[in-house]
């Protein structure tokens, strides 16, 4: 659940819990950046925006990802027609899916949910998204920070070899409507190569850590209560305090304004759909490895989740919302460590997929 701010916590967390822990949540709530829908917003060139194509200074060449060092071992994480898509994409060398970017003097004049973010310019995010749920790691990620003013900006045209796997993308996708007698959609739909271009806006917001995300031990009450093997009660209903806080968390997605997208955030507490993905991040930066083995989880598990502490969630998409239902599922973390923030190395970043 997001809010705007403590008293607006306050008065919807009413329903759910007492005073005294009314007034323990509002201490844990996280700062992050959400964003709005702006529908009949005219784009400006540099403005924030999901989809569509990235504006950079005349002349950029569009970002395309290094080969893999194995493409094999990622396509054969999939299934068969999941790693045979894999093998041909990987084949063609296709340049990084635009996914979004964002004025930072937006962000800037939220105040202090955007102070880890630079001030100036924008930040574009790139994923190689017809392999990255496969592959955690820096390779399928591209953030650029761009600081050119706007008058030498200009809108990229889409690569050739891009626009011909869009293309594709989209007469596949019709035949399988034709072929299932499916109705066609009621906007423009995404793929693995483009997403439609959509306007939006920042807006400042605290949210609820998500029990999974490292933040809930920030509040050592939150977490006790949590986590007590009989479960406090909240006060309002007989529920325990575990179960009032899931329904509370929940809620967001009825209490949200219309046009808000409360899952696609900057900064913040991630919301995992499965474990904290920082712990994905640091497993895939220090051992080298997607995934641990169980008895490598039993040896290192402390470890990782002491190192987890050091990385910040940059951005999180829920790929549903980006594609326009295109994806029917998942959602992308894009994290750091806290110092290659503080520094600007955006070279650094890591991208962690998850879905449940």
């Amino acid at each position: 659940m997001m809010f705007d701010s403590p008293e607006d916590a306050r008065l919807a967390l009413q329903a759910y819990f007492d005073t005294p822990h009314i007034e323990m949540l509002v201490e844990a709530l996280v700062p992050t950046l959400v964003f709005e829908v702006a529908p009949g917003k005219r784009i400006v060139v540099g403005d924030t925006k999901f989809g569509g194509r990235p504006d950079l200074p005349a002349g950029s060449a569009w970002p395309r990802p290094p080969a893999p060092a194995d493409p094999e071992a990622i396509a054969s994480q999939g299934n068969a027609e999941a790693g045979a898509e894999m093998r041909r994409h990987l084949a063609q060398g296709l340049p990084y899916t635009f996914i979004a970017q964002i004025d930072l003097a937006e962000a800037a004049s939220l105040g202090n949910a955007a102070s880890p973010l630079p001030p100036d310019g924008r930040l574009l995010f790139f994923y190689d998204l017809a392999v990255g749920p496969w592959e955690t790691g820096k390779r399928p990620a591209k953030v650029i920070w761009d600081r050119a003013p706007r008058n030498k900006l200009a809108t990229l045209a889409m690569p050739e070899d891009l626009a011909r796997a869009a293309e594709k993308a989209r007469r596949d996708a019709a035949e399988n409507r034709a072929k299932y007698k499916l109705p066609e959609p009621s906007q423009a739909e995404g793929s693995n190569y483009e997403a439609p271009e959509r306007g939006m806006t920042l807006r400042a917001s605290l949210s609820l850590p998500d029990p999974s995300a490292i933040e809930m031990e920030a509040s050592a009450k939150l977490n006790a209560a949590y986590s007590a093997a009989e479960g406090t009660q909240s006060g309002k209903n007989g529920q325990s305090f575990e179960e009032a806080y899931g329904e509370a968390l929940t809620a967001g997605g009825k209490l949200k304004p219309a046009g808000r997208w409360h899952r696609q955030q900057l900064l913040g507490s991630p919301q995992p759909e499965q474990d904290d993905p920082r712990y994905d991040a640091v497993i895939v930066s220090q051992f080298g490895k997607q995934h641990l083995s169980s008895d490598e989880w039993k040896k290192e598990r402390s470890a990782v989740m002491a190192a987890a502490h050091d990385w910040v969630l940059l951005f999180q998409l829920d790929l549903a919302d980006w594609s326009a239902g295109a994806w029917g599922e998942g959602t992308v973390y894009f994290l750091m460590r806290r110092k290659d923030l503080e520094q600007r190395r955006f070279d650094e970043v890591v991208a962690v997929y998850q879905q449940t």
